[in-house]
């Protein structure tokens, strides 16, 4: 495994499981600046914490299904984020900031901003 991930390193692609964070957070980057289509933007509800808004993740009695959804891990992931991040000016340079962020972390790392194991 160690081995495919210093292969996927080299190339500067992302492993699967951080691909995964990688779209989910774009897409919600996308939908709080305005940039994806609005049944994206309307499954989003902002919390603002002082300058910051924050997203709100619904509550979910089950783990399951509801707990994977977009509405939920989207907050989630995208609160997880740092700030200097989630304020980045253009996609262009939150993607490049984001797939570097995620380079840096650890798989536990990930795990944490998800709240679960893959």
């Amino acid at each position: 495994s160690s081995g495919i991930n210093a292969e996927y390193g080299d190339l500067h692609w992302l492993p699967i499981k951080k691909r995964i964070i990688f779209k989910i957070a774009l897409l919600s980057y996308k939908s709080v600046n305005g940039l994806s289509p609005m049944y994206l933007q309307d499954l989003f509800r902002y919390a603002h914490h002082g300058h910051d808004p924050m997203l709100i993740v619904p509550f979910t009695p089950l783990k399951g299904y509801q707990d994977r959804s977009f509405s939920v891990i989207g907050p989630r992931i995208f609160n997880a984020l740092p700030d200097t991040l989630k304020q980045s000016d253009t996609v262009d340079l939150f993607k490049s900031s984001l797939k570097t962020y995620l380079f840096s972390l650890s798989d536990d790392e990930i795990c944490h901003i998800v709240n679960r194991k893959f």
